[in-house]
């Protein structure tokens, strides 16, 4: 017990600072509340010949964590090209290539090339637009790019909240996918910590006046030296986990500062591709503002296409009456006509993140109550026994995907070393 670091949560931050900690001597356990480790890297099989991801799925550039790991372990990256996108405009379906050379789609694009040097007023996306009197006609582009990239909506997305990103993360030019399962990187890490993992092990409270102690709903207690807390932003925003004492106030108003949504990302199987086999993304201008293909350079056999919706969009979905699958199946009708998706339709699923009790979203984005200092605050230690990771601590610019996530982990486990290091 000398050397127990106890790290709430199995996704990909927790993993890394488990890994990290072990490696240097000390005693690792991860509880993990659900019966699974990878947090929101999933993995469906058997829908289709290859595995469809329900949660994280792109890689965000060729020089980050996710690559490198990818490339140690021999998984190779896919590179989508985005000329071959398409995008509906004034009804009609064309390729991102054709698009933008209409004068409103250019401005888009523009909007979206200087997100990160933007500094104006720290107005929603969706405030900024109508300040800009920005054509209509084009803005369902920027409900794709920017509110479903994001997992929310553009009127609770915050144009300032784009200024301390990793130039370029955002854009699809140097978005990847892997030609295997996202959670094969974690593999190695699941192999050496094994044992030191224990599922359905959910905390309820955390007592750290003194020597931490963690308090799973089982009513076990478990007593260590450092907590690493990697939990999601709505379980600490909920006060989902009782903090004994109470968290500082900066750090909870950091948590209520930073945005989360609910969310789903909803599968579709053909029979038949109507599609082209070019097209990786598709804009739309309905209400689902964006679907992909997932099996693209990966199965000639699999037709797939995937919705994402978060934010306000997301939770009207939910208030609806409808089965969001066959809500789907009919805008693709609209979309491409002549019912061709009803005709073609096999079978669909519904990954809902929001409905997952120990999720309870999509992952963080910036809202016009973020200030630079937020993530900052959220991620602070405190008192050198409770440490926290996970991707909306990200202060690096990375919040929002799988490489932030892994970097806070290692963040966390060198505050956890450095703190405990003999003076």
């Amino acid at each position: 017990m000398d050397n127990r670091i106890i790290i709430i949560g199995a996704g990909a931050s927790g993993l890394c600072a488990a890994d990290k900690l072990l490696a240097s001597g000390y005693e690792p356990l991860v509880l993990e509340a659900s019966d699974h480790a990878g947090g929101r890297v999933r993995a469906l099989e058997g829908f289709a010949d290859i595995p469809i991801e329900l949660g994280a799925e792109e890689v965000h550039g060729p020089d980050n964590a996710v690559a490198k790991l990818a490339s140690e372990l021999g998984i190779g990256l896919i590179h989508h090209s985005t000329t071959d996108d398409m995008l509906r405009l004034d009804g009609e379906l064309v390729t991102l290539d054709q698009a933008q050379r209409d004068p409103d789609v250019a401005r888009a694009c523009d909007v979206i090339d200087h997100l990160s040097d933007y500094r104006g007023e720290n107005w929603s996306a969706e405030e900024f637009l109508i300040r800009s009197h920005f054509p209509r006609r084009a803005w369902h582009y920027l409900d794709s790019r920017l509110g479903v990239e994001h997992g929310t909506t553009l009127d609770r997305l915050a144009m300032r909240g784009f200024a301390t990103y990793q130039k370029g993360w955002e854009a699809r030019e140097t978005n990847y996918t892997l030609d295997r399962r996202y959670s094969d990187l974690f593999i190695p890490m699941l192999t050496r910590l094994d044992d030191r993992i224990r599922l359905n092990a959910a905390v309820a409270a955390i007592e750290w006046s003194g020597q931490p102690v963690v308090r799973l709903f089982n009513s076990e207690e478990i007593k260590c030296r450092a907590v690493i807390v990697t939990i999601p932003l709505p379980i600490l925003r909920e006060r989902l986990l009782h903090f004994s004492p109470q968290l500082p106030a900066q750090k909870i108003a950091a948590a209520d500062s930073i945005g989360m949504d609910t969310g789903m990302k909803i599968v579709l199987k053909f029979k038949h591709r109507f599609w082209d086999e070019n097209i990786y993304f598709i804009h739309t201008d309905g209400f689902l503002p964006q679907f992909w293909a997932p099996c693209k350079g990966k199965s000639e056999t699999s037709h797939v296409l995937t919705a994402f919706v978060g934010g306000t969009r997301a939770e009207v979905l939910d208030s609806m009456s409808v089965d969001p699958v066959r809500f789907a199946i009919e805008e693709l009708d609209e979309l491409f006509g002549g019912r061709i998706a009803s005709r073609s339709f096999e079978r669909g699923l519904i990954a809902d993140w929001g409905a997952d009790p120990y999720v309870r979203g999509l992952y963080s984005y910036p809202t016009p109550q973020t200030t630079e200092a937020s993530r900052e605050a959220l991620a602070r230690p405190v008192g050198k026994k409770l440490f926290f990771a996970g991707e909306a601590t990200n202060t690096l610019g990375a919040s929002g995907t799988v490489h932030g996530a892994m970097d806070t982990g290692w963040r966390a486990a060198a505050e956890v070393e450095a703190a405990l290091r003999p003076s």
